[in-house]
């Protein structure tokens, strides 16, 4: 509780401008600016929150990844999922705009679902089968249409609240989207932000690794099944997250 107690004074202020400012006028009307301009507020935001709970990112391949890629293609990104914290820790370290699939109860969420609402972000309800497929429809037509936009969802379709150095079960529908229209899916494990918000947690400073994983082109596509993909993209993953465990235990 100290913690958040230190946070809150840090960010109050800013937070509060934020919110009232950016966060609310934008996710009301997104479409009125431009798409560039919402990224990079949004972001702005949650740099602040990051630094305030003294979090230190690692993610080399991540950052490798953007200074290799073609700007003039998008990507499906893929990620384990251990905290609400994941969406804005890839927020905060992507050079273009980036969106995301959430859990429709995010949608309240002052924070997340705002930041999710500013970026044409979808919010899917998982018990509901035909509003799921709409969702997944929608993040195809995104990918087809902008290429300037990435998109990211999480393929264990919640949170792990588990042991989260192994993943819950990918779900191969995540891939579809790409695969339908030969987009790549750049995969990535992510571990350590899952005691960022915890109150029961008080470090001083929380390390958070982030390892890419996989690529999958469209030349994959021809070889494989969505069902293929995403087992290979989970052992991949579960493997990356040893490593992971290793330097957070270090």
């Amino acid at each position: 509780m100290w913690k958040y107690f230190k946070v809150v004074i840090k960010v109050i202020f800013p937070l509060i401008w934020a919110y009232f400012t950016c966060l609310l006028p934008y996710s009301i009307n997104p479409t009125k600016r431009i798409l560039e301009l919402r990224f990079h507020k949004v972001q702005k935001i949650i740099l602040k929150i990051l630094k305030a709970f003294n979090v230190e990112l690692h993610a080399e391949d991540l950052d490798e990844f953007y200074k290799n890629r073609n700007d003039n293609e998008n990507y499906l990104f893929v990620c384990n999922h251990i905290s609400d914290m994941d969406p804005l820790i890839f927020i905060a370290l992507a050079k273009r705009p980036i969106t995301f699939v959430a859990k429709i109860e995010s949608k309240k969420f002052p924070l997340i679902g705002r930041a999710v609402k500013i970026l044409e972000g979808e919010f899917m309800d998982r018990d509901d089968l035909k509003q799921s497929l709409k969702v997944m429809s929608r993040v195809q037509e995104k990918l087809a249409e902008d290429r300037k936009l990435d998109v990211m969802i999480f393929p264990e379709g919640t949170r792990n609240k588990g042991d989260v150095f192994k993943t819950l079960d990918y779900k191969h529908g995540t891939f579809r989207p790409a695969y339908k229209i030969n987009r790549n899916v750049i995969a990535f494990a992510i571990g350590g932000d899952n005691k960022i918000l915890s109150v029961k947690d008080n470090s001083k400073k929380y390390d958070v690794y982030i390892k890419q994983v996989a690529l999958y082109s469209s030349l994959d596509y021809q070889n494989k099944k969505t069902t293929d993909i995403a087992i290979d993209c989970q052992n991949k993953t579960n493997v990356a997250l040893i490593e992971i465990k290793d330097k957070l235990m270090s």
